[in-house]
C-alpha cells in the first residue's frame, strides 16, 4: 500500500529493505561498463496529451498519469519516485484521496507540511514552479521504468478557491567513470498538473504564474550575475496584453538618496520600456501552456550596496486579470572579492572591467591580451574548437553561460578560467589537486588527489579534442570547477591563506 513519506526516508538507513537491495543491484549492474542514463518524469491528466505547457484540471475527480520518458543507453529507471501534492490552503480542503497501484492514501487537513520539498540526491530544494513554498505532502509511488506510465486516481473535495498542485520527484543513477552517481529527477515546469476549484467572481480559465531566480544568493562587490524570470499561462484560455515589469532595487547612498543596487548590462529579450529604476516588457498574447523567459544580467558594482541583502521583484498581469502576480529574489552583497583562485565569474568580471575602463579592474588590457595570446598558443582546444582571437571572444565565453549549448561548451568555459589562472601565475602548474584548500565547491569523490594542474589541463583537453561523452566531460567540469573555486594553502596549510599578488604573466612555455 502507498504511504505518506516520513522524514526518516531521507537517509538510507530508514529506507525500505527492498530499496536498499534495488540500489545494490543497480551498483552491481553499473560496474559492467560506462553508460549514459537520463530518467525524465512527466505528469499529465488522462484527458490531456503529455505535452509541455502545464495542465489545468477543473474536475474534482480525474486520472493523473506519471510517465518516465527517460532517454539514454543506461538505466533510465526513476527510483524511489514520490508524488508531491501541494495545496494553497489546507482549510479549503474538505477531503480526498490518491489511489495508486499499491493502495490508497486519504487526504486530510492534518497531513500537510509547509515549506519546499527537497530533492534526495543533492538535497537541493525542488524548483518553485510558482507554487512552493506551500503546504505539501509526499506519497510513495515506487520505481518507474523507462516508458512506464503509473496512473493515480485523484478525488478532491474542497471549496472555492482551493488549488491542488501535483509534481513528482525521484532518484536516477548514472555511470561517471568507474563510479555510479545519483542524480535528481524532477518533472520540469510545463509537465505538472494543477487542479483548480472555481473562485467566486473569477474565471478559472485565466491563470498566470511567475518564477524569479538568481544565479547566486551571495556575491562580492564587482561580481556579475543573471536574474531569470519565467512567466507561464497556467490557465486554459488565452491571455492578452501581458505586461511583465521588473522593479530594480534601490539602496541609500552616503547622503541617504536612493541609487540602483547594481548596473544592468544585458536584457533578453529587449524590453519595451527601460528606465533607471525599472524594466517593462509588453506581449500581445500568451496562449494556454506557453511561457515567457526573460534574463537580466547585472554587475554588483555599487559600493553603497555592500553588506545589504538586495531584493528585487518582478510582477506580471494581463488584460483579463484583476491583480498582478509577483515573485522576488534576494542576493547578499559582500565587500570582498573572495580568496578563491578564480572561476569563470571572476575572469568574466576582470575582462569586462578592463575593457570598460572601470577603476576596480585588477588587470590591464595589455596584460589580459598577452595572457590570451599565450593561452591561444599553448592550448590545443581553443585554437581549434573555440577560437578566442580577442578579449571580446573570451568575455563572451566566460560571461554567457546561457549560450553553452553542450556539455563541451560548459567545460570549455571553466577550462578557459583555469588557463587564465595559470598564465597569470595565480595557480602554479605543479600544484597537486589534493594540496588545494576547498572553497565553495567540494572535490568530486573520485578525483585523483595526486594529479597536478598541468596533468589536469592535458587530460581535459585530450578528452575535449577526442569528443568524449557527456558523462566524462561532466566529471572533468566538476574537477576544474573545484580547482577554480579552491584556495592555495598558506605556510600553515589551509588554516592560513597565502597573500597572493596579481601576476604579470610569464611568457615562457606553460604547455601541459
Amino acid at each position: 500500500m502507498s504511504e505518506l513519506r516520513t522524514h526518516c526516508l531521507r537517509s538510507l538507513g530508514c529506507r525500505p529493505v527492498a530499496l536498499v537491495i534495488a540500489v545494490i543491484v543497480i551498483i552491481t549492474a553499473a560496474s559492467a561498463g560506462p553508460a549514459h542514463a537520463t530518467a525524465k518524469l512527466w505528469l499529465y491528466p488522462d484527458s490531456d496529451d503529455p505535452r509541455a505547457g502545464g495542465h489545468v484540471v477543473t474536475e474534482p475527480t480525474f486520472t493523473l498519469n506519471i510517465e518516465n520518458r527517460g532517454t539514454g543507453n543506461g538505466d533510465n529507471t526513476a527510483y524511489e519516485t514520490f508524488l508531491l501534492v501541494a495545496v494553497n490552503d489546507p482549510a479549503l480542503l474538505i477531503g480526498g484521496s490518491i489511489t495508486l497501484p499499491g493502495g490508497t492514501v486519504d487526504l486530510d487537513p492534518s497531513m500537510w507540511t509547509f515549506g519546499t520539498p527537497l530533492l534526495d540526491c543533492k538535497g537541493n530544494a525542488v524548483p518553485p514552479h510558482g507554487v512552493y513554498p506551500a503546504y505539501f505532502a509526499e506519497i510513495s509511488v515506487g520505481d518507474i521504468t523507462q516508458n512506464e506510465v503509473v496512473s493515480a486516481g485523484v478525488v478532491i473535495d474542497g471549496i472555492e478557491g482551493l488549488r491542488v498542485h501535483f509534481d513528482a520527484k525521484a532518484l536516477g543513477y548514472k555511470q561517471a567513470g568507474p563510479n555510479l552517481k545519483c542524480y535528481d529527477v524532477f518533472n520540469p515546469s510545463g509537465h505538472d498538473v494543477t487542479m483548480v476549484f472555481d473562485e467566486p467572481g473569477g474565471d478559472p480559465c485565466h491563470e498566470i504564474s511567475i518564477e524569479k531566480t538568481a544565479t547566486a544568493t551571495g556575491v562580492a562587490l564587482g561580481d556579475a550575475m543573471d536574474y531569470i524570470i519565467v512567466v507561464e499561462n497556467r490557465g486554459t484560455c488565452e491571455l492578452t496584453e501581458v505586461v511583465l515589469a521588473e522593479d530594480l532595487p534601490m539602496v541609500p547612498d552616503v547622503n541617504g538618496d536612493p541609487v540602483p543596487a547594481f548596473t544592468v548590462t544585458m536584457i533578453d529579450p529587449a524590453p519595451t520600456i527601460q528606465t533607471p529604476t525599472g524594466i517593462e516588457w509588453v506581449f500581445a498574447t500568451l496562449a494556454p501552456g506557453d511561457t515567457i523567459t526573460a534574463m537580466v544580467s547585472v554587475v554588483f558594482d555599487q559600493p553603497d550596496a555592500v553588506g545589504l541583502v538586495v531584493e528585487n521583484t518582478a510582477c506580471v498581469t494581463s488584460f483579463e486579470l484583476t491583480e498582478s502576480v509577483c515573485a522576488s529574489a534576494s542576493v547578499m552583497i559582500d565587500g570582498t572579492d573572495g580568496d578563491e583562485i578564480g572561476g569563470p565569474g571572476f575572469w568574466c568580471n576582470q575582462l569586462r572591467f578592463a575593457r570598460e575602463g572601470r577603476p576596480n579592474a585588477k588587470f590591464t588590457i595589455p596584460e589580459l591580451e598577452a595572457w590570451l595570446a599565450e593561452i591561444f598558443d599553448q592550448s590545443t582546444v581553443f585554437p581549434e574548437l573555440w577560437p578566442l582571437v580577442t578579449l571580446a571572444d573570451a568575455e563572451s565565453l566566460l560571461c554567457r553561460p546561457n549560450l553553452a549549448d553542450t556539455m563541451a561548451d560548459r567545460v570549455a568555459r571553466h577550462l578557459l578560467a583555469l588557463w587564465f589562472n595559470v598564465v597569470s601565475e595565480r595557480l602554479p602548474l605543479d600544484t597537486a589537486l589534493g594540496d588545494l584548500c576547498a572553497g565553495d565547491e567540494d572535490p568530486p569523490p573520485d578525483m585523483d588527489l595526486a594529479m597536478t594542474v598541468e596533468e589536469l589541463i592535458a587530460a581535459v583537453e585530450t578528452d575535449l579534442v577526442a569528443g568524449a561523452d557527456d558523462e566524462t566531460l561532466e566529471f572533468w567540469m566538476e574537477v576544474v570547477d573545484f580547482v577554480n573555486n579552491a584556495r592555495l594553502p598558506g605556510a600553515g596549510g589551509c588554516d592560513e591563506e597565502v597573500v597572493r599578488r596579481p601576476g604579470k604573466g610569464r611568457h615562457g612555455s606553460h604547455r601541459p
